[in-house]
């Protein structure tokens, strides 16, 4: 049954963000794709409000799932984390998985590709033995605990062809490295396929979820984000006194916390860290305190991040209470930056990536993203693990499950500007185009677009009544006004844009050099 895009309103209606008059200092956006996650050019908003939108799951998901199934005890394998890219240079869609027996005791990162992104071949590699077969797509293992979680990718700025493909990986317990290892490794590969591990010690502190690591051109460094356990009092335990009935603290008196860390690198083996980028606080409830992880990707001039939020209570997190169906589930918040090392959380914390609603739904309790999300043509391709157990399933001897699914979003369809009957109205900007280029669905009715001179009144040509209707659905629409006044003149001059709406969304808007 195909699922239809749900939204989630996160800003009301009526609210006056900053000085909308054009003597306001500008702010620059040149040709850049402006998003509507933060009010960075948002001045104010007339009954028009923000929606985060949710990605649409694929209707014939899973797109791989491991079969023979794995039941409780078995040997067979299931997904559990992974990656994906689109590697441009053989038009060739890859995946690298995590691929784990049912006591976590044996977790090989295993291989596939596609042609077209969802129908995938994992082909027969024959380079690791398990269960006394080599007859797998398996490319890597860590001898210890055999527990991989790997982040890979296909490195654009590599200068050793030898290490064209890096990896982040959990060591735990690793003889064969020749020492007692705990926390993150790093190996290299020339092919995505045959890796060589490059450190006999960890290069992060440990972290046992998954790992995503990219190279990021804007900070000039290889980023990484794992995960580290503190321990913690909930933020209102002194003024709850249901929480201390209720709750049991650990030995030291407290109980753990799961926060991302995030770790840069100029090459890959010296890993500095930057401290916790995201932690619950205060506005959290106790139940989502907990993070397992935030996979992320840049995106135009702003960082999204996809949250695994762990929903538990402190000291309850074996356990499965009756009348609470969220307890031991996973899903997906969403979170963004604009220097990639200070982060916030978006949509109002609500679920960017649902679980599954009906009971035979693979992920029906547990999400995970795998990183990154891929851009493909007008759509944001969102590849996720999904479980049909719970967190806690192997130890209470249930059915874990695991299998890849797939999301697709919008082209810039993270939040929008949604109104049935509204107004808004940017912050005073200073552009270098000749258009205005809108990604917007006025299908059901549509959008004039007006510019306020210094003045703050609409300038000649350009008024309201001058302006040509958008009235369709598309990732470009193209604004023109009646009298074809060019935008050319107003290059380097503080603007103002004001947006009438009508049943329509928004969902970015840019200034375009011609035929662009």
């Amino acid at each position: 049954m195909k699922r239809l895009l749900l939204t989630v309103l996160i800003s009301s209606t009526c609210v006056s963000l900053s000085p909308a008059g054009p003597r306001a200092s500008a702010v620059d956006v040149g040709t850049a794709k402006q998003l509507f996650v933060d009010d960075h050019v948002i001045g104010s908003l007339e009954g028009a409000f923000r929606m985060l939108n949710q990605p649409v799951k694929y209707e014939d998901n899973p797109i791989i799932e491991l079969k023979p199934a794995q039941t409780v005890g078995s040997a067979n394998k299931v997904v559990v984390m992974g990656n994906v890219l689109y590697d441009e240079d053989e038009g060739l869609y890859k995946i690298w998985y995590d691929a784990n027996n049912y006591d976590w005791s044996s977790l090989h990162l295993a291989y596939a590709t596609s042609q077209d992104g969802i129908h995938w071949d994992l082909p027969n590699l024959g380079l690791l033995e398990y269960q006394g077969s080599k007859d797998n797509n398996f490319v890597f293992f860590d001898e210890g605990r055999g527990e991989v979680a790997g982040g890979v990718f296909k490195d654009p700025v590599a200068k050793d062809p030898q290490r064209l493909y890096k990896m982040l990986y959990h060591m735990h317990d690793s003889p064969g490295l020749g020492t007692s290892a705990n926390g993150i490794g790093v190996a290299f590969s020339p092919d995505g396929i045959h890796w060589t591990r490059a450190v006999d010690k960890p290069v992060i502190p440990m972290a046992d979820s998954p790992n995503p690591v990219l190279w990021d051109p804007r900070l000039g460094k290889y980023v990484a984000h794992t995960r580290v356990n503190p321990s913690y009092y909930p933020p209102d335990w002194e003024t709850r006194k249901d929480l201390r009935d209720e709750l049991r603290p650990g030995p030291e008196g407290s109980f753990l916390r799961r926060e991302v860390l995030q770790s840069e690198s100029d090459d890959f083996l010296k890993w500095e860290p930057r401290g916790v980028i995201m932690a619950a606080d205060r506005e959290d409830p106790p139940w989502d305190q907990q993070f397992y992880n935030m996979e992320f990707m840049p995106y135009g001039d702003v960082y999204f991040g996809f949250i695994s939020v762990y929903h538990t209570l402190p000291g309850m997190e074996t356990k499965v209470t009756e009348g609470a169906p969220w307890m031991d589930t996973v899903d997906i918040q969403l979170a963004y930056s604009r220097d990639g090392r200070t982060w916030h959380r978006a949509g109002d914390r609500q679920v960017f990536l649902p679980l599954g609603g009906r009971e035979d739904d693979f992920d029906r309790s547990m999400l995970y993203i795998m990183q990154k999300p891929l851009v493909v043509k007008d759509e944001i391709w969102v590849y996720y693990i999904g479980f049909s157990g719970l967190h806690w399933a192997t130890n209470r001897k249930e059915v874990q499950g695991g299998a890849v699914g797939l999301a697709k979003l919008r082209l810039d369809g993270f939040v929008s500007i949604d109104a049935g009957d509204g107004v808004f109205t940017t912050r005073p900007l200073r552009m270098s185009g000749d258009r205005l280029i809108l990604n917007a669905d006025a299908s059901q009715g549509s959008i004039r677009v007006e510019i306020l001179g210094e003045d703050g009144l609409p300038l000649e040509g350009f008024a309201a009544a001058d302006a040509v209707a958008v009235t369709g659905d598309s990732v470009r629409q193209n604004i023109r006004w009646k009298q074809g006044v060019s935008l050319s003149r107003l290059k380097g001059a503080p603007i103002v844009l004001r947006f009438h709406m009508d049943r329509s969304k928004l969902f970015s808007f840019r200034f375009s050099p011609p035929n662009r």
